[in-house]
C-alpha cells in the first residue's frame, strides 16, 4: 500500500500589475481601459484576466475591503465633526454659530435636511426639446425644439 496524500491546489498567481489594475477598478471606479493603461497592461490582457475566477475573487475582495475602509472613515469623520461642533458651541464668539452647533448636536449630528422647491406655475411658455415616438412604435418620427408657438423641426 502506498501513502499517497492529496495536496491542496496552489493559489493562482496574480501579477503585481494585475493586482494594481484590479485595485484601480475596485477603489477608484476606473474603467478596464484606464486601469490597464495606468497599470501597464493591455486592455485585452486585462479583460482576459478578469474572466478568471481568481481575479474576479480578488476584485470582489478588494471592493469589499474598500467599502469597509470607507465605513471606518465615515465613523471617524463623524466623530471629528462632533468634536469640532462641540468646540464651536462652547467657544464661538457668534451666538448664531453657538446656536447652530447646539441644534446640530441635538439632532444626533445629522446634516440638515435639504429643502427642495419645485416651481409648478404654468405662466411661462414651454421651451426645450420634444421627442415624438417613431411610426413603428405608434407615433410620429419628428424631434425638435419646442418654442412658444409650437414645434420647430
Amino acid at each position: 500500500m502506498s501513502n499517497i496524500i492529496a495536496l491542496p491546489p496552489l493559489p493562482a498567481r496574480i501579477s503585481a500589475k494585475l493586482r494594481h489594475a484590479v485595485a484601480l477598478m475596485a477603489r477608484e471606479g476606473r474603467s478596464q481601459t484606464e486601469a490597464a493603461t495606468v497599470a501597464g497592461l493591455s486592455r485585452q490582457g486585462l479583460a482576459k484576466a478578469i474572466s478568471r475566477p481568481a481575479v474576479r475573487d480578488l476584485f470582489e475582495t478588494e471592493r469589499l475591503r474598500f467599502i469597509s475602509e470607507a465605513d471606518g472613515m465615515r465613523a471617524y469623520a463623524k466623530a471629528r465633526a462632533i468634536l469640532v461642533a462641540l468646540d464651536l458651541m462652547q467657544s464661538a464668539k457668534s451666538e448664531t454659530v453657538r446656536a447652530r452647533m447646539a441644534e446640530f448636536l441635538a439632532s444626533d449630528a445629522r446634516a440638515p435636511s435639504v429643502a427642495i422647491h419645485v416651481d409648478a406655475r404654468q405662466d411661462q411658455p414651454a421651451t426645450g426639446y420634444v421627442y415624438h415616438r417613431p411610426p413603428h412604435l405608434g407615433g410620429t418620427a419628428k424631434a425638435g425644439i419646442v418654442e412658444a408657438e409650437g414645434v420647430v423641426a
